[in-house]
């Protein structure tokens, strides 16, 4: 019977190594403003942000990554206790705490204009994850992080129930590094998705519609 089991372990291991060893890694994902950024603005128009919903083609959109090892073994990266959806929102609602931007939280939004409730504010934000991931490749000194992020943005009149403006943002980074560090994997994919919200959010058209000059 043991000679039985420790047959079918090392089979196991043998042909299906990520089954046996795969690893979740936390990450902590936040907002990571660029040291381009400018200050805080003096926009008097209110915002309501309706979160971004993720719309990801992927299987399990629990996920952000996964890292494939020298053996063949799948560890996968995921935020620290929380959505993807709602970590991405947290990024973006910080990025408006930081430029100072009069806005409040309101209810999913699904992007259509029938649904926009006027009590949202003078405008409502909304969005979706497009792609947000890191493939990570680990060999011997040789770790190589691929991140792509895409976001897109819908911002409309909330009393009108009018689409203002939308847009999309990309960024793909990438980053080599002897040894993996889960540091690096959450470094690079914040980067990657704070610089899709600025990228956006920075427009000049979002800071016409907003007021800024």
């Amino acid at each position: 019977m043991i000679r039985k089991t420790l047959t079918l372990f090392f089979f196991l291991v043998f042909l299906f190594p990520s089954l046996l060893f795969a690893e979740t890694i936390s990450l902590n994902l936040k907002y990571t403003p660029s040291p381009s950024l400018t200050g805080v603005s003096d926009s008097k128009i209110n915002i309501g942000f309706s979160g971004i919903i993720d719309s990801r083609q992927r299987e399990n959109k629990s996920l952000v990554g996964e890292r494939i090892n020298y053996s063949g073994s799948k560890d996968y990266l995921a935020p620290t206790g929380i959505s993807v959806e709602d970590a991405v929102s947290g990024m973006a609602a910080e990025y408006f705490k930081k430029k100072g931007f009069q806005w409040k939280k309101v209810e999913k939004w699904n992007l259509s204009p029938e649904t926009i409730n006027e009590d949202w504010g003078d405008i409502v934000v909304g969005g979706e994850i497009l792609e947000l991931w890191n493939d990570v490749t680990s060999k011997f000194m040789n770790n190589n992080h691929k991140v792509k992020a895409k976001l897109k943005i819908v911002v409309a009149n909330a009393k009108e129930k009018r689409i203002l403006w939308s847009d999309t943002a990309t960024t793909s980074l990438e980053l080599k590094e002897p040894l993996f560090h889960e540091a690096s994997a959450e470094k690079i994919i914040n980067e990657a998705a704070s610089s899709c919200i600025e990228n956006i959010f920075e427009d000049r058209a979002f800071k016409e519609i907003v007021g800024i000059k």
